[in-house]
């Protein structure tokens, strides 16, 4: 080859080796970029969805005043958002009520230095699960596990798991049973029982109030998704009745619980004081609009009958 031809290669591959190079760090410098401007965007949302929650919360306290005897979904509270806004982004916030779903905490109930098992609640869940159509034994197993998890000694029951499932040498745990009331939902994926049920479809009516055992259903809010937890709660075996007395409910909701509890007529001994026309729990759900990203906040806050709020649970996704 002449030494013309091995210069005009030689450059040629100087060049592209450098336009390679320069692609790379382009490249390189456009994620370095991305990444500094998500991390501005996430320290500046993270403070505006803080602010926003303490201004959506004294919203809520303010607005809520005209629904503290009804809440139905209907209202003008669960259906009219809140906005907040800077230069450089607009907040957008929903309020839903977080009332309509079997609180597992409710299961127990405070004795001492221990909890006792509520029976009507543990019924409940079992009518509940059976309507999932769980079969008997993982029934069994689940409650057992939970009450395991939550109670203060270490003897298993039939169906339980106590410290040594957890921390033995097949365990991928690592850790005791806490000894305590849940503080979310996501703790029952520990239980040996859920590699055969599906976490999902299993906690479609179930939640968790952190530290908490109270529970309330606003029948005035229910849709026709709460059937199965309605149904179970009267022991009604009737699915499509049950929903049908949810879609029928009054426009402006019921004014007394007992007329709603009348439409059950084969209905056995339920938990009292559980059924009501209002809330006092409730999800803030806050969503920022931003061209490039998107962040929200799920605030859980519980109004008590001062009208006084506490916030039980933050979730951030950034």
């Amino acid at each position: 080859m002449n030494k013309p031809g091995v210069i005009l290669i030689t450059t040629l591959l100087i060049v592209m080796i450098l336009s390679i190079i320069s692609v790379q760090i382009s490249k390189n410098f456009y994620i370095s970029l991305k990444r500094e401007a998500y991390l501005d965007f996430k320290n500046l949302s993270h403070q505006m969805l803080m602010s926003s929650e303490k201004q959506a919360i004294k919203s809520l306290q303010k607005n809520i005043k005209p629904f503290q005897s009804k809440l139905t979904l209907n209202d003008s509270l669960l259906n009219n958002k809140f906005y907040f806004q800077n230069d450089l982004m607009v907040l957008e916030v929903s309020v839903l009520d977080a009332s309509n779903c079997f609180n597992l905490n409710s299961l127990f109930k405070p004795s001492g230095n221990s909890y006792e098992i509520r029976p009507l609640y543990k019924a409940w869940l079992k009518r509940y699960l059976k309507l999932k159509q769980f079969n008997e034994a993982d029934i069994e197993s689940f409650i057992d596990q939970l009450v395991d998890w939550v109670d203060r000694d270490n003897q298993p029951l039939n169906f339980g798991a106590e410290n040594y499932f957890y921390i033995g040498p097949a365990s991928k745990i690592s850790q005791f049973t806490p000894k305590r009331l849940l503080v979310d939902i996501s703790e029952i994926n520990n239980f040996p029982i859920m590699e055969r049920m599906d976490y999902r479809d299993l906690i479609t009516n179930l939640c968790v109030l952190p530290n908490r055992n109270n529970q309330i259903i606003n029948i005035n809010s229910l849709v026709q998704s709460d059937s199965l937890l309605i149904a179970a709660f009267f022991d009604e075996e009737n699915l499509e009745y049950t929903a049908s007395q949810i879609l029928n409910m009054p426009k402006n909701g019921y004014d007394d619980v007992n007329v709603f509890i009348d439409q059950f007529n084969q209905a056995s001994k339920f938990p009292s004081q559980v059924l009501s026309i209002n809330s006092q729990t409730f999800r803030l759900q806050s969503d920022i609009i931003n061209e490039n990203f998107s962040a929200n906040l799920e605030t859980l806050v519980i109004l008590d009958i001062s009208n006084s709020a506490e916030v039980i649970r933050r979730t951030f996704n950034f």
